[in-house]
């Protein structure tokens, strides 16, 4: 049947209240893309009662970043379908509300749902009720969820490595053997069991005390890898560092190593140098400090410097490899091990790669430092001296332009305003080696003012990290401030990830208007889709004049779809001309509309 046709039949028995409409109607709808049309149908059809489309609103509402919404849905039917028991518990818990979570689940499984049963054992074990966990996931797994089978295994075999590696630790305190206590442990840092500590935090805790079991042996290694555990949780960083500086205290010249890392993560540059020279001071020097030291170099353009100390690693053969940039090597997981990762395999390149950047800078005058700027400072400084915030911030500026890293940090840390810690959080972040999420603070007073950037780059740090929720909140944000690419990555999200083309279209306009050029073409061609030719020319000579290549091609049909076949040809044979590639892309349909573009 002719979908239309079905459409109108459907919204006639729709608009007449007849069992069953409200949905039919709605599914058709949403099937041919027509989300916009189709949410009051679905609310008509959950306030009468339809529990599925009370949970289909939900998951529509939280595809477009209304968490609110699709909270409100969930909870219309949560109490009596476990289907929407499961998705609010989800919810709460993609939002941090673990107890709410746990609620829910426990809720939905009295109700039927196995997948809230497994969901639920899963939360019970990560708090470390294990038998019940495993009775719950046994019982999940009788019903048949393969997910509840494969969660029980993987916690059997965690438990069973947690009794080896506690035997193993109790035979080396028996002797007396730091050296062997640590051995004992060495698996837990094994980066495939990452994924066990995200899940299940309570293993954290084991983890933690058989490390300080270990360290109680006299190994000073073990503090530093109970620190590591201790360190995931942001609320005991004072402590985890205590424990790294009493392994250092101890002799062991990996922590200090770590404590320069921790501390170019956080953005703190002189203490990071500091550490990195005092792991490099210790016997045979220390591989990664001088890597990384070098590095930090580098982004300060101390040059001859950076050259010493990427040739002070030791590696031989330096000269012979290249290829990737200079980034810091391999963070602190494996830190306890001696001489770090094999040299050869991990570090030669990566040190290469960082002698031909220097090369490159040295170059080309744009990366490096402007020498107006360095004419300048002394007029700054003497301003800065005796000015207020505004001064301090144009010294900090400049300093930030100079590479001259560490003292910008300490300027803009004392101008303090908005527009100085969002300029600090960036400077650290994307020049100077921090860790995004450790910089958010700084972009947040002025995103709290209205500054779209701030808020764009909070949501980008947010993405990057994988956190898809307070991205897309951050995104929103920023998108309602008029931020032309957050608007972007929204109408992309909404498109790509939840197969909403109508909310997706909207952000890609909204995007459009700030003279992107890839979300003018990806509005226009939403809009030819659906028929709204017109609309969709404007945005389309947009995307031709920002020579998007796809973007000729769909002018033409718009022009088609509006009867100006002359101009659709014009643009048809400009496609086929201008990207080779058009017609194989597009095949048939490209090669008709060429012969006969009416």
């Amino acid at each position: 049947m002719d979908p239309e046709a079905e459409a109108a039949r459907l919204r006639a028995a729709a608009a007449a209240g007849k069992p069953g409409a409200y949905r039919a109607y709605a599914e058709l709808l949403t099937g041919l893309g027509r989300l916009d049309e189709a949410l009051p149908w679905w609310a008509r059809a959950a306030d009468a009662g339809d529990a599925d489309a009370s949970r289909t609103l939900a998951i529509c509402h939280k595809d477009r970043g209304e968490f609110a919404d699709a909270e409100r849905w969930y909870r219309t039917a949560a109490d009596r379908d476990g289907g929407c028991a499961f998705g609010l518990a989800r919810l709460l818990q993609e939002a941090g509300d673990t107890a709410g979570a746990e609620r829910w689940y426990e809720h939905g499984a009295a109700l039927g749902s196995v997948e809230c049963k497994t969901n639920g054992a899963v939360l019970l074990a990560a708090r470390g009720a294990w038998d019940t966990a495993l009775e719950r996931l046994a019982e999940a797994s009788a019903e048949g969820d393969d997910v509840a089978a494969h969660s029980r295994r993987a916690i059997q075999d965690m438990l069973r490595d947690l009794d080896g590696w506690r035997a193993a630790l109790a035979r080396a305190e028996a002797e007396g053997d730091p050296e062997e206590a640590y051995e004992a442990l060495r698996e837990l840092l094994d980066p495939e069991r990452k994924a066990m500590f995200e899940r299940y935090p309570r293993m954290v805790a084991e983890a933690e005390a058989l490390y300080a079991r270990a360290a109680a042996v006299g190994g000073a290694k073990a503090l530093v890898d109970q620190a590591l555990f201790i360190a995931r949780d942001d609320g005991r960083w004072a402590e985890a560092r205590a424990l790294v500086e009493r392994a250092h205290e101890r002799g062991y010249d990996g922590a200090a190593y770590v404590l320069g890392v921790w501390a170019e993560e956080n953005g703190e540059l002189r203490a990071a140098e500091e550490w990195y020279r005092t792991a490099d001071a210790a016997d045979g020097g220390h591989m990664w400090a001088c890597f990384n030291l070098g590095v930090l170099c580098v982004r300060q353009r101390r040059l001859e410097e950076a050259e010493r100390w990427l040739r002070a690693t030791g590696v031989d053969g330096v000269d012979r490899f290249g290829g990737v940039d200079g980034d810091r090597v391999g963070g602190v997981d494996g830190v306890g091990e001696e001489d770090g990762p094999n040299p050869f395999d991990e570090g030669e390149e990566r040190i290469v790669a960082a002698l031909r950047d220097i090369a490159a800078i040295r170059a080309d005058p744009e990366r490096m430092p402007p020498p107006e700027w360095e004419e300048r400072l002394p007029g700054l400084r003497a301003r800065a001296e005796e000015g207020g915030p505004d001064a301090w911030f144009a010294y900090a500026d400049a300093l930030d332009r100079l590479h001259r890293l560490p003292e910008a940090a300490e300027w803009y840390r004392k101008a303090g305003t908005p527009r100085a810690l969002l300029a600090l959080g960036r400077m650290l972040y994307e020049g100077g080696g921090a860790k995004g999420l450790r910089m958010v603070p700084y972009y947040e007073p002025a995103a709290a003012e209205g500054d779209a950037g701030a808020a764009y780059d909070i949501g980008r740090i947010h993405d990057e990290s994988g956190d898809r929720r307070t991205a897309q909140i951050w995104f929103r944000r920023a998108a309602d401030l008029g931020h032309g690419r957050a608007a972007w990555w929204l109408g992309w999200t909404s498109e790509e990830r939840g197969g909403d083309p109508q909310h997706a279209e909207r952000w890609y306009v909204r995007a459009a208007r700030s003279g992107l050029v890839p979300p003018a073409f990806l509005a226009g061609r939403s809009m030819v889709r659906r028929g709204a030719c017109a609309e969709a020319e404007p945005l389309l000579r947009a995307a031709c004049e920002g020579e998007h290549e796809e973007a000729p091609y769909w002018l033409a049909e718009a022009l088609r779809g509006l009867g100006r076949v002359e101009e659709a040809e014009r643009w048809l044979r400009v496609a086929a001309q201008a990207y080779p590639d058009l017609l194989h892309q597009y095949g048939e349909m490209a090669r008709l509309a060429l012969r006969d573009p009416r």
